[in-house]
């Protein structure tokens, strides 16, 4: 009942009861700051009951046992016309639960509401998946590249914007050349809106927002400070906007997402799971991967956290990969004082000393340090000499300072704005300005692009 940043959902179902995919089990209370939670599956609610999931994050969850019929909810249903407007767009997206499907677990309502209150002037589409053996969003752009594409005119549009920036790698040409292809097919059903792509280097990490804003605008955004606010553009991941287009126009809510399975000898696999599927079972369903005796990570490689019960540790709406690795003992030495760690860490941070001061309980010097501002890409364990547990040291205290917050996401009233929500509610009409479809007055220069 609580998959993305901010309050945990009440459960809608009870104890014995059918439920069907896409109806919504989970209700944010009035006035919280959450968006709803759906069944994936169809079947027989069995339990309510707290679970705990690696991150420590403790809430209730629904269990539910499949019935193998896989009966949608009567509410599921394609859009015969998605020319709507963009309240509409906002209320659909919030009561389909879509949050950011990058890691950031943010409600994409919520960073819609504040793109609009502060008047961005750029939609940016994170495409810059970088963490090893991690391919769950190029699926996406290869597979859906016209959900992309529309659901980025749609989310634009939700916030008043016209100009759309596709971030990418230059080396992934084809995941660019379906996005291009799924531009021309697409280009008479939107008008007036600006596409291009902006060429990122290939490096981890790339996406996190604020090595975006310190590539794309020079601005080196502070803990409090917001890419809508000091650069006047809104970022959402590639999937985030899939999940949101399949909304809009299919009526389903996130129900599942795509996931990637990996190993250390290079097997790799992307799955799309129903969200809730417990990780044993998930895994039990991957040919050539074999759970026994390993370390199994909740999450990507470099990023992820080592989980200890699979059975009772379920994908959430967050979760982007499953890396299974060998359980090997690791030496510790002290520090050499080498200053790898620092040469490494993508947010400019001393980790050697960092961890030094947390491990002596030093937690104010710590955040006089900026320990806060950590965000657990893993640089600095994997390149220390003396493979000290930096990241694991250094990421979960800077997680726990901000456990139970999202002042980094909040902006005015976006918690008021987002309210009690349901599948089955419509959204206020508050914004009765005519849609524009133009077919000629389409602008697309996305042939060029920079190299950031």
């Amino acid at each position: 009942m609580k998959q993305h940043i901010g309050d945990e959902c009440i459960p809608a179902v009870k104890v014995g009861e059918e439920v069907t995919i896409g109806q919504c089990i989970g209700m944010p209370a009035p006035g919280s700051f959450a968006v709803p939670v759906h069944s994936s599956i169809s079947g027989r609610v069995t339990d309510i009951k707290p679970v705990q999931l690696p991150t420590g994050v403790t809430s209730r969850a629904v269990f539910i046992t499949s019935d193998r019929k896989r009966t949608f909810h009567e509410s599921i249903r394609p859009r015969q016309d998605v020319n709507i407007s963009a309240s509409s767009v906002m209320g659909i997206i919030r009561d389909a639960g879509v949050v950011g499907l990058g890691g950031e677990g943010l409600p994409a309502i919520a960073k819609l509401n504040r793109a609009k209150k502060l008047k961005v002037n750029t939609l940016l589409v994170n495409c810059l998946q970088s963490e090893p053996y991690a391919a769950c969003d190029y699926l996406r752009i290869g597979e859906y590249a016209d959900y992309i594409i529309m659901g980025a005119v749609a989310m634009a549009g939700a916030c008043g914007v016209k100009v759309i920036n596709i971030l990418i790698s230059k080396e992934h040409k084809y995941e660019i050349t379906a996005l291009r292809s799924a531009m021309e097919r697409s280009f008479s059903k939107y008008s007036g809106y600006a596409f291009n792509f902006v060429y990122m280097r290939q490096r981890f990490p790339q996406g996190y927002y604020r090595l975006v804003a310190r590539a794309l605008y020079g601005v080196n955004l502070s803990e409090k400070d917001t890419l809508e606010e000091k650069c006047h553009a809104v970022m959402f991941n590639c999937s985030t906007i899939y999940a949101c287009w399949e909304a809009i126009a299919d009526g389903m809510p996130l129900v599942s997402r795509v996931i990637s399975i990996s190993t250390e000898n290079g097997i790799k696999h992307n799955v799309i799971a129903p969200i809730g599927t417990p990780v044993s079972e998930l895994l039990d369903t991957v040919n050539g991967i074999s759970s026994t005796s390993k370390r199994i990570i909740w999450g990507n490689c470099l990023t992820g956290i080592e989980l200890s019960d699979p059975d009772n540790t379920p994908v959430i709406k967050t979760t982007s990969g499953i890396c299974v690795i060998t359980r090997r003992e690791i030496l510790r030495n002290p520090c050499i004082s080498c200053g790898r760690c620092t040469d490494s860490c993508p947010m400019t941070l001393e980790p050697a000393i960092l961890y030094s001061l947390l491990k002596r309980g030093e937690t104010q010097k710590a955040e006089y340090f900026n320990v806060t501002r950590c965000m657990s890409c893993g640089a600095c364990s994997y390149v220390c000499p003396s493979n000290l547990d930096l990241t694991e040291t250094i990421a979960s205290y800077a997680a726990s300072k901000k456990r139970g917050t999202s002042y980094a996401y909040r902006y005015g009233h976006d918690i008021a704005d987002i309210g009690s929500v349901s599948l089955l509610e419509g959204y206020t009409e508050d914004d009765k300005s005519p849609e524009v479809h133009d077919k000629n007055a389409i602008n697309l220069p996305f042939e060029g692009g920079k190299l950031i």
